[in-house]
């Protein structure tokens, strides 16, 4: 869907490009479904486009054992299709994005050569069946043996170059006419690789050139080339549009979330305190709804991760996800990357032009970073944006509309900003439509738990460990720390820890040095507090007693930090379930 969404960005009619194509050919989305195809249709199954677009191609053709190599996709080429007794050849170039599979473009063809089996005949047979139709045809032909010399040509092909067939026929390709881009004739044997539907004028005529290789048992036994001779302007204009629709769709590939697969959900945002539970219900409302959001919150605290949750729950979930981080691109190119660009708008500007973010985020969600680094002449261009909901591109004087939900997010408070002249009054009421605070980390650290045990859980598995969790002292150290960087900072420390933790739990020592020394303050003060206490009682009850009483003391500060669970507590404390309940149970603790 996401190679289908930026061919309509571009407004690239791939019909007119390859109607007049001999081949039918087909974009299939990840799901084997033909997202848009050429005329060819029409020639090959009897069918118009429009009938074939959304359904999926192995509901509509009888593919055999092809369906399995396209739901895999894998890369083939002369694949043989029988549809309706008609002989077909197929090709398939998927296309690969993140190590997934998501869609391609399948080529058939009629099958030019009236053989079961290309592997089971020899170059002879070829040059036979081909001989009593070649001049009848329109096109060019020729044929080349495995060492590139010409052993069958038409006189089509021959007028074209200005010459006689009988005069080219036993010389080298190389030879007949070393100027010609139809020289690329050996490269396709070597290769193996068809060209099919290459625009080129030859001898100041235009014509569509392709290339098949001939192989039998793995073997290259020759090569045929066709000359299409037919008004090209068009599919030659069409074709470089194409090649820059390419372009920008390479550009665009690493900026945008895979349509429908979604890296967070709500369900990724970790925390059972009341403010994270309620932050989820608010989230759930919020995205149902089209008005733009404004995530406010310290560094660290989660923001693009609460994006995410949003898009993902919203109605434009099947539309794209574009981040934008306003402070890491320099003033002068944030609008060429916001707005985008045509070809020649500026000195170094990539050749085509380049899509926006926001024309890339159409039908779908932008989410802004950082907004009060943005200047007040981008306040002004993104205000436009949100009243008109249409931009112009850098170097050009044609709006286009787009369809964008807005989600900003900023760690400062924006109405300071705007009392100071900073920020414009306008726009911060566009996008604090819906707020949202996320609260920093030591505002909420019965959460702590919770987050250490999800990084804890997810380093195993790129660690490739199996660490059980945490010594209570490393417990305590965590519990007690402020967290200045909030959650960034958490699970860099959890990080840390798994880079140099030998045991089965993490303990102090695996803790980075800043936090060991609170943490040894920590212990200090909590044994001036309360250590000195048990230690007067010595003399005055039995061990027993004091030890029972520090123990007591111990299980309900543990289920105290833990909200009341029980499982966590035990875990905290370091101590099997099982005997955690025990000692529940012998101190008389509910």
């Amino acid at each position: 869907m996401q190679f289908a969404e930026l061919v309509r960005k571009t407004e690239f009619d791939f019909a007119s490009l390859l109607d007049n194509q001999e081949s039918w050919i087909v974009v299939l989305d990840a799901e084997q479904r033909v997202v848009d195809c050429n005329g060819g249709c029409r020639r090959i199954l009897g069918l118009e486009p429009a009938e074939l677009i959304g359904k999926r191609i192995a509901e509509e053709v009888r593919l055999g054992h092809l369906a399995g190599l396209l739901a895999r996709g894998h890369c083939f080429r002369s694949q043989p299709l029988l549809i309706a007794d008609r002989k077909l050849i197929c090709q398939h170039v998927p296309r690969i994005e993140n190590g997934r599979h998501c869609g391609g473009v399948l080529a058939v063809s009629l099958d030019f050569l009236p053989f079961d089996d290309i592997s089971q005949v020899d170059l002879d047979d070829v040059v036979r069946s081909l001989s009593a139709v070649m001049d009848l045809a329109y096109e060019g032909t020729i044929l080349v043996d495995p060492e590139g010399t010409i052993v069958l040509v038409n006189q089509a092909f021959a007028d074209a170059l200005g010459a006689r067939a009988q005069d080219m026929v036993g010389k080298h390709i190389l030879k007949a006419y070393p100027n010609s881009k139809l020289s690329r004739l050996p490269v396709v044997m070597q290769t193996g690789m068809a060209e099919i539907g290459w625009p080129h004028v030859l001898n100041g005529r235009e014509v569509v050139v392709c290339r098949y290789p001939l192989v039998r048992n793995g073997v290259p036994i020759g090569a045929l080339g066709k000359i299409i001779f037919q008004d090209v302007q068009e599919v030659i204009r069409m074709a470089d549009k194409f090649q820059a629709m390419t372009r920008t769709i390479q550009q665009s590939t690493p900026q945008v979330t895979k349509l429908g697969d979604f890296s967070y959900d709500i369900n990724s945002i970790v925390g059972h305190s009341k403010v994270m539970k309620s932050l989820r219900e608010t989230i759930l409302r919020v995205a149902e709804r089209s008005s733009n959001i404004l995530l406010m919150g310290e560094s660290g605290t989660g923001k693009e991760l609460f994006a995410h949750a949003i898009h993902a729950a919203s109605k434009r979930r099947h539309g794209p996800f574009i981040k934008m981080n306003c402070a890491a691109i320099p003033e002068h190119l944030l609008e060429s990357e916001l707005f985008g660009y045509v070809d020649g708008a500026f000195t170094g500007a990539k050749r085509g032009g380049q899509i926006g973010k926001f024309e890339l985020a159409h039908n779908g969600t932008i989410f802004l970073d950082e907004i009060s680094d943005m200047t007040l002449q981008m306040q002004a261009k993104l205000l436009r944006i949100l009243q008109e909901k249409e931009l112009t591109p850098l170097g050009s004087n044609a709006s286009k509309r787009v369809d964008v939900r807005i989600i900003a997010a900023t760690n400062v408070k924006l109405e300071e900003q705007v009392s100071k002249g900073k920020f414009r009054e306008d726009l911060y009421y566009r996008l604090n439509v819906m707020a949202l605070f996320i609260p920093p980390l030591r505002e909420r650290t019965e959460d702590i738990y919770f987050l250490v045990s999800h990084f804890v859980e997810s380093y195993n598995t790129e660690f490739g460990l199996e660490i059980e969790g945490l010594e209570p002292e490393a417990w305590t150290i965590l519990k007690g720390y402020e967290y200045p960087g909030n959650i960034r900072e958490l699970r860099n420390v959890i990080e840390s820890a798994f880079n140099v933790v030998v045991g089965p739990r993490i303990r102090r020592e695996d803790l980075p040095p800043h936090l060991r020394q609170v943490g040894g303050s920590t212990a200090a003060a909590a044994t001036s507090a309360g250590g000195d206490s048990f230690l007067d009682e010595l003399g005055r009850r039995p061990l027993s007693e004091i030890m029972d009483s520090l123990e007591r003391r111990l299980l309900e500060r543990a289920l105290q930090n833990v909200s009341g669970n029980k499982l966590q507590a035990a875990s905290l404390l370091g101590i099997s379930r099982p005997g955690f309940y025990k000692k529940l149970a012998k101190l008389r603790i509910s």
